[in-house]
């Protein structure tokens, strides 16, 4: 994979593309329904992006307004966003392993921090699995204390990075 990645809005017609870079990033141990995510993209088509590469989806994000709630559930699709919302909520940021390494979580993230700038948000929070903590913490997030709902793991951190002053 050599060529730049090309970001553009997501649409309901690339889930199955996402499923597929879902699975190839986190194996079978970690997995969210085209449902949960679709409703995701539903309610916040604005924070959601695709990457591509030499024609094929690459990688992905999942963003979407939130309140200064700790973290939204895992698995269950979201009924609304809050009618004030302080943070964008990176929800899922997600790279092939072939193009790791080539610029597109950051060009990903680049595109969210713009759009929750845009939107007025103080800042983004995320929850970060531990394996993820590093990159995240380079991104300029710092880890709150939180008890996150159940699904997101013993390890994971929740983050938040400011916007603003």
């Amino acid at each position: 994979m050599t060529a730049r990645p090309v970001l553009r809005p997501l649409c309901a017609a690339d889930l199955p593309d996402v499923l597929a870079i879902q699975r190839a990033a986190y194996g079978d141990g970690y997995q969210e329904s085209a449902a949960v995510l679709g409703r995701k993209l539903e309610l916040a088509p604005q924070a959601c992006w695709l990457a591509q590469a030499d024609g094929a989806a690459v990688g992905y994000v999942f963003a979407h307004p939130w309140d200064d709630a700790d973290a939204p559930p895992l698995h269950v699709p979201l009924r609304a966003l809050p009618a004030r919302a302080g943070h964008g909520f990176v929800h899922d940021l997600a790279v092939v392993p072939a193009a790791r390494g080539l610029g597109v979580a950051a060009a990903l993230f680049g595109r969210v921090r713009d759009w929750s700038a845009a939107a007025g948000h103080r800042g983004l929070r995320l929850v970060a699995l531990a394996d993820a903590v590093p990159f995240w913490a380079r991104q300029g997030f710092a880890a709150l204390p939180a008890v996150l709902p159940a699904g997101y793991g013993e390890d994971a951190c929740l983050m938040e990075r400011a916007l603003r002053d």
